[in-house]
């Protein structure tokens, strides 16, 4: 597994904002947005593929060494967005809007799979799916999940067995986090499949009940304003 923690200033900055008790809608939002801009440019950067091209631009007319030559993103490439509901709707949808923007949008598909932690007064007991909304086949395509928190690991593992045991297997898997665990690190080190992983940061663990620390809380309600 390909692992690569983002904690530059700007990322942690905003990281630090997020986590405190004070902030709230629509100021959450808008942290989450301009992070996950942020690490777009470098996930897409490392795991899109590229080929050369050849561009005339405005001064060709005038100049016939007006041609521009240099690699791009090619253009026809399956890419699927994995959302995995709920803390995972905003990003998601984001990283799916960015890439048809840059990709042919016919090539561009977002997925919508429900996950939740199975959570005991001891901590977290695993996780379930409980409906999703597939798109068809992941066959040579680089499956993208934006999911704010990495804490055990589970709900990503349950995701990817679920799409290689109906769907078939991807090019590659690329998780993009902002913040995990050690523990996460290691569960995602024994799924068997191509996977990448992205994190804005990393902290130093789990609660008793499973919870990050020092966290940012609960992101899921955070984003749809159910924390009270």
């Amino acid at each position: 597994m390909k692992k690569t923690i983002l904690d530059t200033p700007y990322n942690l900055s905003l990281l630090a904002e997020l986590g405190q008790p004070s902030v709230c809608q629509p100021r959450i939002s808008q942290l989450i947005t301009a992070l996950y801009e942020n690490m777009f440019g470098v996930v897409v950067d490392e795991e899109l593929e590229q080929a050369s091209a050849t561009v005339k631009t405005r001064i060709a007319a005038e100049d016939k060494r007006g041609i521009w030559k240099g690699k791009i993103f090619k253009k026809n490439q399956k890419v699927v967005v994995a959302d995995v509901i709920r803390a995972g709707i905003q990003p998601s949808h984001q990283f799916y809007l960015k890439l048809t923007e840059i990709l042919h949008p016919k090539s561009v598909r977002q997925d919508h799979i429900m996950s939740q932690r199975i959570e005991t007064a001891s901590g977290v007991e695993g996780s379930k799916l409980s409906g999703s909304k597939i798109g068809g086949s992941v066959r040579n395509a680089i499956v993208f999940i934006p999911d704010p928190m990495g804490a055990t690991g589970g709900s990503i593992e349950e995701v990817v067995n679920f799409y290689q045991k109906r769907y078939g297997k991807p090019k590659r898997f690329v998780v993009v986090n902002l913040v995990i665990t050690p523990q996460y690190i290691r569960r995602l080190q024994k799924i068997k499949a191509p996977l990448c992983l992205y994190a804005a940061r990393l902290d130093k663990g789990l609660t008793k009940t499973d919870f990050i620390y020092p966290g940012l809380g609960g992101v899921g309600e955070m984003i749809n304003n159910t924390l009270r």
